[in-house]
């Protein structure tokens, strides 16, 4: 239903907060009694909410978790900052100019709605891709089954402090510790160094430093070792916590050409869960 300039702009200034008291409660008699008004209303006030930046994302107020995170993320993406800005230009047509006739602002806020509706599914769609895949992180990543690096219950080996700290998530501590262990000639033998190698690419990714984590776990792979297979699981757990499930597919592939492979039955589960 249509309604004249005078209506509009009292459902604007309503929404807006700049009625007196008594204009506010008249026109709230008016809503009660026009019920294509009180339409009207709700869809202004919907626009205003999906438009307003503030009221969209007031969890970043609360303390860091996976879940602030991930919103983090989706707003810091192109395809977000590309919807955003047509949101932006749409409000700032609407509140920059003045609305002559009540087709032309009727039309604007139709377009509005459109986009704010696009904005509403692609913010659905990123956002349960990515719980998707942190939930199948969660659930695959196996850390806790590394081996232990504790000698003879030496609880001055330094290695085992190193795995000590990781499982504090003390990570940039244990990073240091396993860092200097791989440099050093001496010590615990070469025996140890894919379990260090897998101790160090884990500590890089709790810290979400993927790269590193990657590069890390890249020198297990060309170690020619019985563990070297685990780096492909590993870089797995990698690219999925980043989101990248392509390349998770990849390695995922890579484990299943053998079935001799690390986690080569997890793997198979994994592949059918992202297909």
């Amino acid at each position: 239903m249509d309604f004249d300039n005078i209506i509009y702009e009292q459902i604007e200034a309503f929404i807006a907060g700049r009625m007196s008291e008594d204009e506010k409660n008249q026109f709230e008699e008016k809503i009660l009694a026009d019920n294509d008004l009180r339409k009207e209303v709700d869809l202004h006030r919907s626009l205003k909410y999906a438009i307003n930046d503030k009221e969209w994302f007031l969890t970043e107020n609360v303390k860091d978790n996976d879940e602030v995170n991930s919103i983090k993320k989706m707003r810091r993406s192109k395809e977000y900052a590309d919807i955003e800005s047509k949101i932006q230009k749409i409000g700032d047509q609407y509140f920059e100019n003045e609305v002559k006739s009540k087709k032309n602002r009727k039309w604007i806020y139709y377009v509005s709605a459109s986009v704010a509706a696009i904005f509403i599914v692609f913010f659905i769609n990123y956002y349960s891709v990515d719980q998707s895949t942190s939930s199948l992180y969660a659930q695959y990543s196996n850390w806790k089954d590394l081996p232990s690096l504790t000698v003879q219950s030496d609880s001055e080996n330094i290695l085992a402090k190193g795995e000590h700290l990781f499982f504090e998530k003390k990570y940039a501590q244990a990073i240091v510790i396993f860092s200097t262990a791989l440099e050093e000639s001496s010590g615990q033998g070469q025996g140890f160094e894919p379990y260090i190698l897998s101790y160090l690419g884990a500590a890089y990714l709790g810290l979400n430093d993927y790269e590193k984590a990657l590069l890390t776990f890249d020198e297990l792979s060309n170690s020619d070792t019985v563990d070297s297979s685990k780096a492909y699981w590993y870089k797995t757990m990698v690219y999925l916590k980043h989101d990248d499930i392509q390349k998770a597919k990849n390695m995922l592939n890579l484990i299943l050409k053998n079935e001799r492979n690390f986690n080569f039955q997890q793997a198979k589960e994994l592949l059918e869960e992202l297909d």
